[in-house]
């Protein structure tokens, strides 16, 4: 491990069962890439405890906090004090757990591990089949505590389209780490999802034999008509700080880009650049910009625009093929996929133009649709290799490459933005 150089001080408000209220001050050390060594121990079960099987929330925990990067994980089978100082490991995870019938209690604590003081300490009930979505909780809110950073990805989703045949195509829900995987439709050709809400998706349906977009209650499964015409509509994005729809439309008679509210009223057009085509727009995070892909200059880039469709601005000039860009959560770059010596693959730029990334130049095959996680430190795409196609994640610090789907046929994905 790299020398510690940088000491982050966290102090620790808790509540802790029969603990009484206290305080708790920890100096933590990163290493000088800002990483946090921590421990997951393997959690013990209580005196009367049924086997949990396959229920292990504390290996659910350790690959949260690995997700990001922000953390070395080392996980234990058993707690060892030693091990963790010799290794210059600040903090451990352990837990205890009580599996009777379908319920399950589970208690958590966050430990120093020179001092051994509980630093925060967390009960849950359940029942077993959401022990994952628990786990996800308690991973927050260690991100929380000790980053200070409300956008953990862990309680996150995924949306993304799953092709059976031509036409059954049907939208997906599933955990960020591709778990509890949820069908939101179940027959015809739907396409082309992203979040509103919690609740609510948008997608593109050929329910009446042409593409047109749909508000899809997810809880229901019920779709509702939103923007509808006799040509083709595509790629909804949804601004909740504008509470509008941005899409591209063919209703002018080539492809342009447009806004409408909710209810399918107040629609706006954007671009008026005829014959190009203008299409696949996505709001910025504070709903001033959109942007979008056009081959107005004779092949399709990527360009920004304020919401109201003034101060265009090209940001991509290599290569001919650019499609799918999507903005960073906290604004500052555009991810998108780019076309180079013939391939298929991510790329993201800065928000306001300059030199361009190739996030996936040394993964194979054709990688399309990014999409990036809450806390940015990841993106999501579609890796299409040997025949198959599934979604993968990318590790924006070090390129570290996850596999989120298997079924071999899923494609675009959309991270959600809570």
């Amino acid at each position: 491990m790299n020398k510690f150089e940088k000491i982050l001080a966290v102090l620790f408000a808790f509540t802790a069962f029969a603990f009484s209220q206290s305080q708790v001050a920890l100096e933590i050390s990163a290493d000088q890439s800002g990483v946090i060594p921590i421990g997951i121990v393997m959690f013990m079960p209580m005196d009367g405890s049924e086997p949990a099987g396959d229920i292990q929330p504390w290996r659910v925990i350790a690959n949260d906090l690995d997700f990001t990067g922000n953390f070395s994980v080392a996980k234990l089978n058993s707690l060892d004090t030693a091990k963790l100082l010799k290794e210059q490991i600040p903090i451990y995870i352990a837990g205890t757990y009580l599996s009777q019938g379908d319920t399950m209690t589970l208690d958590i604590y966050l430990y120093d591990s020179g001092r051994r003081d509980l630093l925060m300490g967390k009960s849950y009930k359940f029942h077993k089949k959401d022990y994952r979505a628990v786990a996800h909780r308690y991973s927050t809110e260690v991100h929380k505590a000790l980053l200070g950073d409300d956008n953990a990805p862990y309680e996150s989703k995924i949306v993304y389209v799953e092709k059976s045949s031509p036409t059954n195509k049907n939208i997906v829900i599933c955990d960020y780490d591709g778990f509890n995987k949820q069908y939101i439709t179940k027959s015809g050709i739907n396409i082309m999802p992203s979040f509103i809400d919690k609740k609510h998706l948008l997608c593109v349906s050929y329910d009446k034999g042409k593409p047109d977009i749909y508000e899809i209650n997810i809880e229901l499964g019920k779709k509702t008509p939103l923007v509808a015409s006799r040509k083709v509509e595509s790629s909804p994005n949804y601004s909740d700080i504008m509470g509008r729809v941005a899409y591209g439309s063919s209703k002018s008679g080539n492809m342009e880009v447009y806004t409408i509210n909710r209810k399918g009223e107040d629609e706006q057009r954007l671009t008026i650049n005829p014959p190009a085509i203008s299409t696949a727009p996505n709001w910025s995070p504070d709903g001033y910009k959109i942007a979008f892909v056009s081959d107005r200059s004779g092949s399709p880039q990527i360009y920004t625009m304020t919401r109201t469709g003034t101060g265009v601005q090209r940001l991509t000039f290599g290569g001919n093929y650019h499609d799918s860009p999507a903005y960073s959560p906290d604004g500052s770059k555009i991810a998108y996929t780019a076309r180079r010596n013939g391939r298929n693959m991510i790329a993201a730029i800065s928000a306001s133009g300059g030199e361009e990334e190739l996030i996936t130049a040394q993964v194979g095959g054709v990688q399309e649709y990014p999409s990036w996680s809450t806390d940015g430190s990841n993106i999501i795409f579609s890796l299409k290799k040997d025949g198959k196609t599934d979604i993968y994640a990318i590790r924006i610090k070090d390129k570290r490459l996850l596999k989120i789907t298997d079924s071999g046929n899923a494609e675009q994905s959309k991270f959600s933005h809570f």
